[in-house]
């Protein structure tokens, strides 16, 4: 199961990530992406444990989460409280997490400039590198993103996309 992955096409990184695992293994992987648009910790929260009781066999769930939150300039305690909240839940559910940090942000004219939400997605990647260390989660780094695998700053190019699902995937490997 995958969150925080939207894309205009549909072509995002958990569609990726599973053909990757697949190709690699020789065996079928399934991957979920149950990301939202606009969805941001407390979204996911609200009908995170329905869903991962709706697909049982789902013994691990890829977080992306964290850039909705920055944007629409939600009060940091506040995101980690629902970030905590959500991790609780898949914790109850018996799923492991892996967790990513966030990309820096860079912008093109757009209205509200992208990297003006640089300061808070450092802070939320500090606090993830905590809560990975503190509740024994897989911390995906996608803080080196390269500027080019961004369409306007926020939103991932194809290359993009297929980038986060490598890392994902070698976070899976690893940790297996």
């Amino acid at each position: 199961m995958t969150f925080g992955s939207r894309d205009p096409d549909g072509m995002s990184y958990p569609l990726f990530l599973g053909r990757r695992l697949s190709e690699r293994h020789q065996q079928t992987w399934v991957t979920v992406n149950l990301g939202i648009p606009e969805d941001g910790w407390a979204e996911i929260w609200r009908r995170n444990y329905r869903e991962l009781l709706s697909i049982p066999e789902a013994g691990e769930v890829c977080l992306l989460a964290g850039t909705n939150d920055a944007r629409k300039m939600r009060p940091l305690p506040e995101v980690l409280t629902a970030c905590h909240a959500v991790l609780d839940q898949c914790s109850a559910a018996g799923r492991f997490v892996y967790l990513a940090t966030l990309p820096s942000k860079r912008g093109f004219g757009t209205p509200r400039e992208p990297w003006a939400m640089n300061e808070t997605i450092d802070a939320l990647n500090q606090a993830y590198r905590q809560i990975a260390r503190d509740r024994g989660l897989c911390l995906v780094d996608l803080t080196d993103m390269p500027a080019e695998m961004m369409v306007d700053g926020i939103h991932l190019t194809q290359d993009g996309n297929r980038w986060v699902a490598e890392r994902f995937a070698s976070a899976i490997e690893a940790w297996r």
